[in-house]
């Protein structure tokens, strides 16, 4: 096997001295915590604005499903692979925080746009600059803890997604209650700006100093885990070639979680207006409900996830990150469907807390197992991989296909409860059956990278 660049091995474990200090290495996950919830915000707060959106701009469901989905996912997927490679070879602190002040940049854009096509673009921007937040958080993460502690501070780094939902609902809903006596405080900048732009523009520009933060403050963590390619650059081709050799294992826990991310991004984009269209409530009201119930539950979802998987772990059990993206997958699929189709909006609520405890599960166990069973200097890549199959399939196809359910198939004013409970019931046990199929396949994944990571 090859040699690290100090001249020791490059597979042997490191000592504990060896790793950056804790304490420093949780500063810089606090800092991607922090920035990967801006990132949710900067994408989920549109599903409240559904409504005024498409008055203002006379758009479908179908349209703005495009909006919420394949707009959004075109670049944050196109770009996934370069952004991935980039990962692998330059600095990711550096990259991150580029990546963080582009996509804060274009959220702001958004609240410029007087046009479809305006927000549609800067909807493309917000994917584009996204596509750094997933590869190099998850690489950097992988270079600041030894393997035993990564699920625990992988599930740390998911928190940032449910305190980006809940931002994105608490501060949606209070900027659109507040829309009015911001533009009286700012009659120049803001008197021609409907409520919805204003609402873009405030959570869009806290980013840009987030952006600053990164870049003075983290340092580049040195790389680990090599598997004796050489300098550690590898191409497009040895990252196929390693994964092809793995392709069950890959193909099951990226595709399962892939599926369950689909389902999520549909809730996301449709669940405030199923409440509006069905129960009866204002954006404002169900914003508020969503952010009060989505940041405890999500903060469990993610912290439970690492608990689970360490312990899992412990047991024995190398294929823990493949049951956590199930067992998400079984409760989102008769959860999901139930608050759905159920006509009482308190059944509603509690089957969505439900959900909401396992929300961050499937993501958590993807970016820990994925990390597993793939080599250092082909993380970022593989990372992208993923990166560009939740963007393509999840991120765009959960939104735009509740979309055109409700307005070709389930057509009327409930329309959105069948299209959405559609998505959860297929999206989750299709999951599930995918899952066990690679089951196995992952174990021997774990297995044959632990040869190679222990061999001298």
């Amino acid at each position: 096997m090859a040699s690290a660049a100090d001249g020791t091995s490059a597979t042997a474990a490191p000592r504990a001295a060896d790793w950056p200090n804790p304490a420093y290495a949780w500063y810089v996950v606090a800092l991607l915590v922090v920035a990967y919830a801006f990132a949710v915000v900067d994408r989920i707060a549109i599903g409240l604005l559904v409504g005024p959106m498409k008055a203002d701009l006379g758009i479908s469901d179908t349209e703005m499903g495009l909006l919420q989905g394949f707009a959004f996912a075109v670049f944050y997927t196109f770009f996934g692979f370069p952004m991935g490679v980039l990962v692998d070879r330059w600095k990711r602190a550096r990259l991150l925080a580029l990546g963080v002040a582009f996509w804060s940049s274009a959220t702001v854009a958004c609240g410029l746009a007087k046009s479809y096509a305006g927000l549609f673009a800067a909807r493309v921007g917000v994917g584009a600059g996204e596509s750094t937040v997933t590869p190099a958080s998850s690489s950097l993460i992988a270079d600041l803890f030894p393997p035993e502690k990564r699920s625990k501070a992988y599930g740390v780094f998911m928190v940032g997604g449910s305190i980006g939902t809940g931002m994105a609902y608490l501060l949606g809903s209070t900027a659109i209650s507040l829309a009015q006596e911001v533009r009286a405080a700012f009659p120049s900048l803001l008197g021609a700006f409907r409520d919805w732009q204003i609402v873009f523009i405030v959570i869009g520009l806290p980013g840009l100093l987030l952006s600053l933060l990164i870049l003075l403050t983290v340092r580049e963590p040195e790389r680990r885990d090599r598997s004796g390619s050489g300098d550690g650059r590898t191409s497009p081709r040895q990252v196929w070639l390693h994964m092809k050799a793995n392709g069950m294992a890959y193909a099951a826990l990226m595709l399962g979680t892939v599926l369950n991310v689909m389902v999520v991004n549909a809730q996301l984009a449709w669940f405030p207006s199923l409440f509006t269209r069905v129960h009866g409530w204002s954006a404002a009201e169900i914003g508020t409900a969503l952010g009060l119930i989505g940041f405890p539950c999500g903060t469990f979802s993610a912290l439970s996830a690492g608990v689970v998987m360490s312990r899992l772990a412990k047991r024995g059990r190398v294929d823990g990150p493949i049951l956590v993206v199930m067992l998400q997958a079984v409760v989102w699929g008769v959860f999901g469907t139930l608050k759905c189709l159920t006509p009482n909006t308190d059944v509603a609520l509690l089957s969505h807390v439900m959900t909401s405890l396992f929300a961050i599960w499937s993501v958590t166990a993807a970016l820990n197992g994925l990390n597993q069973i793939t080599p250092n200097e082909m993380r970022g890549q593989v990372i992208a991989v993923y990166t560009l199959l939740t963007g393509l399939v999840g991120v765009t196809f959960g939104p735009l296909v509740v979309g055109v359910l409700s307005d070709h198939v389930f057509t009327g004013a409930t329309g959105l409860q069948p299209s959405l409970a559609a998505m959860y019931f297929f999206g989750g046990f299709l999951g599930v059956a995918l899952l066990l199929l690679g089951r196995r396949a992952y174990g021997d994944a774990v297995d044959r990278a632990r040869a190679w990571a222990t061999a001298a």
